[in-house]
């Protein structure tokens, strides 16, 4: 009776450590931001999810992928922009969970983050921010294909793209005093948004179509009066374009070049917490993406 009493304990000890195991293993594998529940989880708590990230951080967010593997969490960034490749892994620990409510507490980079289970889903939340990101999770083969091939980048223009054609030399031609607008992958754009922030000047329509031109080096901080110029054949201009467009609502994708681009970039005096500018920015794209104009950026 004594052997078979010991037996059961055993038995027993030996399932609930499935189950807590069952818990931190249920973490393991690939999960990817579902900002639309996050959205409503946020509405129906009465918090405003993200209230300082505009729409294309958000969105950006939505295409980012939680990997969790032997004690380490990798972000991976949106697949085929210019992030892709992501920060190092950050090592993480459970230091507690509840079975009961199917929740784990984390301390990943030493930052405390609860983890909460449902089905397929997860929330994820910090002590720091507060709030909850709803995850779902993504199989290995999903995350493989997410993955484009060299091929594919470059059909969509990446740094190593050819240029579709020559473009014509505008960097000493003036630009007309009106509205900058032009088009993007064939799209009519527009300025909507226009901001002056860590080394890069943003014009945006929208939630998705930008033009991002990131200054380098020495162009750094070198804003007001100045013009930057740049000629189709120019080896190394000092600057790096790229265009994000969308394909279709709700999805968007990056074009990224530092070189067979033309543009003319003119900066007036800053006031007030903003600078006006001219541009006439031509990239090499098959469908002649192009920006020209005047605007005034917001300088964060």
């Amino acid at each position: 009776m004594k052997k078979h009493l010991i037996t059961l304990i055993v038995a027993a000890s030996a399932v609930l450590h499935a189950q807590a195991a069952d818990l931190a293993t249920q973490l393991q594998g690939y999960w990817q931001p579902d900002m639309e529940k996050t959205a409503a989880l946020a509405k129906k708590e009465g918090r405003d999810e993200n209230p300082d990230e505009n729409p294309m951080a958000l969105a950006l967010m939505g295409k980012m992928v939680f990997e969790f593997q032997n004690d380490k969490m990798t972000i991976h960034p949106p697949a085929g922009g210019k992030f892709d490749g992501g920060p190092p892994p950050l090592e993480y620990k459970v230091i507690a969970e509840d079975k009961a409510a199917k929740a784990l507490t984390l301390s990943i980079d030493g930052e405390e983050t609860k983890i909460r289970f449902n089905k397929e889903q997860m929330a994820m939340s910090d002590e720091k921010e507060g709030g909850w990101m709803i995850l779902n999770r993504m199989s290995k083969e999903d995350f493989a294909k997410r993955k484009p091939a060299l091929a594919e980048i470059l059909k969509e223009g990446g740094e190593d793209a050819p240029a579709a054609e020559k473009l014509e030399d505008i960097s000493a031609q003036p630009i007309p005093d009106k509205p900058a607008a032009g088009k993007v992958r064939g799209k009519e754009f527009k300025i909507e948004m226009a901001k002056l922030e860590d080394g890069s000047l943003f014009l945006r329509q929208g939630e998705v179509e930008e033009f991002e031109i990131t200054f380098r080096g020495e162009n750094v901080g070198n804003y007001a009066g100045k013009t930057f110029t740049v000629k189709p054949d120019q080896e190394n201009p000092g600057l790096g374009i790229e265009l994000t467009f969308s394909k279709e609502p709700g999805s968007f994708s990056f074009s990224t070049t530092n070189r067979g681009f033309a543009m003319r970039l003119e900066f007036g005096t800053a006031k007030n917490g903003k600078i006006p500018g001219k541009i006439h920015l031509r990239l090499p794209d098959e469908a002649g993406s192009f920006v020209v104009g005047s605007f005034e950026a917001e300088i964060k």
